[in-house]
Order: C-alpha cells, then sequence, then structure tokens
C-alpha cells in the first residue's frame, strides 16, 4: 500500500504548510532544512528559520546542480555537517544558516 507524501511537517508543535510535497525534513539547531519533490521552477531544498523565514535554497547556489533535461531530487544524507546526496554521483556538505560549499565527495 503506498503512502501519501505529505505536504505539511510539525515543527516544534506547529504544523507548516508547504502546498507542494515534501521528500524530506529536518530540524538542525534552530533551521529547518526542507527537500520537496522536483517541481518545475520551484527550489528542492529550503532552509528557513524558525520564524519560517527563508534562510536559503537550492536556486540560489551554483554548486547544487541543475540539468535543463530534468528536475533534480535531492536527499539528506546528513545533519553534522548538512550533507546531501546529489543526483550527478556526490555528496555535498553544507552550512547549515548559508548553505555555502563546504565539501564535495565523489561517491558514485
Amino acid at each position: 500500500m503506498k503512502i501519501p507524501i505529505r505536504r505539511t511537517i510539525i515543527v516544534n508543535g506547529s504544523e507548516w504548510d508547504f502546498g507542494r510535497h515534501i521528500h524530506d525534513a529536518a530540524l538542525i539547531g534552530d533551521t529547518v532544512i526542507v527537500t520537496f519533490l522536483p517541481d518545475e521552477g520551484e527550489p528542492s531544498i529550503l532552509a528557513l528559520d524558525l520564524d519560517r523565514t527563508v534562510l536559503w535554497s537550492d536556486l540560489d547556489l551554483a554548486h547544487f546542480p541543475r540539468d535543463d533535461d530534468h528536475l533534480v531530487m535531492y536527499s539528506i544524507a546528513g545533519e553534522d555537517p548538512l550533507s546531501f546526496y546529489l543526483d550527478v554521483g556526490y555528496i555535498a556538505r553544507v552550512d547549515v544558516k548559508t548553505g555555502a560549499l563546504l565539501e564535495m565527495q565523489f561517491v558514485k
């Protein structure tokens, strides 16, 4: 039986509705990281503070690849440091507050 993909998460007891299908989410300190199922023109990763202000998205940062031929989905690989599996065979470790690249590791 398929489990419905959720559009909301619970953060410190409050429901956050993104109106989009969420792939993964994590609360790291006071930063919420959300990854989404790919959607044309929309970010696949959002980092938000606890006031729901967007700190950064994958669309803001060149080290998150985008491909004109297909939409890219990211998975959270770790929280300390924040890491993402990239579908091009790498793990990107980034600063949770800024999204700045700390390290890129080939794993494929």
